[in-house]
């Protein structure tokens, strides 16, 4: 998929085939996260065999643990081994709970190669079993995953695999619903599937212990464990609408999209979405928060679509260093590419040009641009004022643009 200003939303990737059953990654990947203590269960048990009468006495306090847990001066060796084997249960517990809940998601997308002749392209990501009624189970994933999709198939075990069709979706918050048929399960012998319990992502703290569950790399289910590193950060979508996430360094991959974020008690707080990557960046991903998921979800669920304010460009924000290092007219929000038939588009919005004023308001930035967009009311019109650079000079010109609904059928 794009990385457009460093916000990679995971591609999709080609499944590879398994050699081991469901539980084997999971397992292998809860036993990478807990090498780096030292002290493995039986490793600890060992060593307090050995010495546990001078132990028993000892004050741990010049002991550190990194990241996992806080070492507290009056604490025994046998305390700390106790704690750490607690935090491992929970861990593994977590994953138990929420295991039949995520699923693998298999995609095959038709491309022309230059001879117009078709190609199937597969891939692959994740998804959530939110809801049921007597007919459907319904999954939650990103839009990304299935978008532009000829076939959609999930599997709960990674081997069988059911047939899943699109319910509706909201491309601007990269969130998507499908659906598959309960005879369909239960004639490919498949009964163990759960819906996932959703927790309270507004009372997550940073620094709380989350799992990053989903089809790492198409590989089939996997966890990865990780922090809440912040709260409240705001990334631009595909389509330059800014989405609050919750910010993780559980290590986000492709395929792992449309999966569930944990917390230790096996709620999903996020659908894993995005990371942010670069030469340099590391354990910087996204997860679009539960509660924001929910509504979206009962939305979609009512009417297919959620309604969002569409202008129909992409750009960044033009600075004052970036304003003289490229020569650029003006500093405000680039644009680098406008939708076609788009309301931009249609009242000449063009890609160099750089807006300075939207709905009256002067624009500095990008950001400041995409908090007005979803104050607009769906048929309106906004006057925009952009800066453009032509061989005759350099002129501001007054544009009306019609504001859509960004999910609402469109050409590309």
């Amino acid at each position: 998929m794009d990385n457009y200003e460093g916000y990679y939303y995971e591609a999709p990737k080609h499944k590879r085939t398994k050699s081991g059953g469901k539980l084997l990654p999971i397992l292998l990947t809860v036993a990478v996260a807990f090498g780096s203590l030292g002290f493995g269960l039986s490793a600890g048990s060992a060593l307090m065999n050995e010495s546990s009468a001078a132990m028993s006495e000892m004050e741990m306090s010049h002991v550190s643990v990194s990241g996992e847990i806080n070492v507290r001066e009056s604490e025994t060796l046998e305390l700390q081994l106790l704690r750490f084997s607690a935090n491992e249960s929970s861990v593994i517990g977590a994953i138990r709970e929420v295991s039949d809940s995520v699923v693998s998601i298999n995609t095959t997308t038709v491309h022309r190669d230059l001879f117009n002749r078709p190609i199937l392209i597969p891939g692959a990501g994740s998804g959530i079993i939110s809801a049921e009624n007597d007919d459907y189970i319904f999954i939650i994933t990103n839009h990304h995953v299935i978008e532009n999709a000829e076939t959609v198939e999930i599997s709960i075990d990674d081997y069988i695999s059911v047939l899943a069709a699109p319910v509706g979706s909201d491309r601007e918050a990269d969130i998507a619903v499908i659906r598959v048929a309960k005879a369909d399960l239960h004639t490919a012998g498949v009964h163990n599937y759960k819906i996932a319990t959703f927790g309270d992502a507004s009372a997550l703290e940073i620094g709380q212990s989350v799992i990053a569950m989903g089809n790492a790399m198409g590989d089939g289910q996997s966890a990865t464990l990780g922090i809440v590193s912040a709260k409240g950060r705001k990334i631009p979508t595909q389509n330059n609408v800014l989405v609050e996430t919750i910010q993780t360094d559980a290590a986000i991959n492709g395929g792992n999209s449309g999966g569930a974020l944990v917390n230790l008690r096996g709620e999903v707080i996020g659908v894993n979405t995005a990371k942010l990557a670069g030469v340099g960046i590391e354990g910087i991903g996204f997860a679009i928060p539960s509660n924001l998921v929910q509504e979206i979800f009962e939305e979609i669920m009512e009417r297919s679509t959620v309604q969002r304010p569409f202008v129909g460009f992409l750009g960044f924000t033009v600075d004052e260093e970036l304003m003289q290092q490229y020569d650029l007219p003006s500093q405000g929000a680039f644009v680098g590419e406008v939708t076609r038939d788009s309301g931009a588009w249609e009242a000449g919005l063009r890609v160099g040009d750089i807006i300075i004023g939207f709905a009256g308001e002067e624009i500095e930035t990008l950001d400041r641009l995409l908090e007005l967009i979803p104050l607009q009311e769906i048929g309106s019109y906004v006057d925009v004022i952009v800066v453009r650079a032509a061989s005759s000079g350099v002129s501001e010109i007054a544009l009306e643009i019609e504001i859509r609904d960004a999910n609402a059928p469109r050409n590309f």
